[in-house]
């Protein structure tokens, strides 16, 4: 079985045949995705953040806002610091909502690799932002 499946909003739609253009949409996907024995769905929606869906429900995780230069990257931003938030132990939605911020701070460089923030400077702004949008 899957236990995560993270897809962004045009994946999402690909993958089940269902348009995904608004948070119902997008709703609707995660819980065809859900049906199909996936654990937890996890739907990038970009300037909306991600939504998470599971067994106890769903839930909009909202993004922050930046001044967004390039978003090549981003969807391997999310998915790769969620990845290390989660294996770090954080509660899940702490570590999705840490990932939308990742995400978020790679669009505002050009580049992949070079728009990924280090550590350190990520944890500053998060504790700048209050761990808030």
């Amino acid at each position: 079985a899957v236990d995560y499946f993270i897809p962004n909003e045009s994946e999402a739609e690909v993958i089940s045949g269902m348009p995904v253009h608004s948070i119902d949409d997008a709703r609707n996907c995660a819980a065809f995705f859900l049906r199909q024995g996936i654990r937890r769905v996890v739907i990038t929606l970009g300037k909306r953040g991600c939504l998470l869906a599971g067994p106890d429900g769903m839930e909009l995780i909202p993004a922050f806002e930046v001044d967004a230069t390039d978003s090549t990257g981003a969807g391997d931003a999310f998915i790769g610091s969620f990845a290390v938030f989660m294996a770090e132990g954080l509660p899940e939605r702490e570590a999705l909502a840490r990932a939308n911020l990742y995400a978020a701070l790679s669009t505002t460089r050009v580049g992949t690799q070079k728009s990924f923030v280090h550590r350190v400077e990520f944890e500053e702004v998060w504790k700048r932002r209050g761990g808030r949008s």
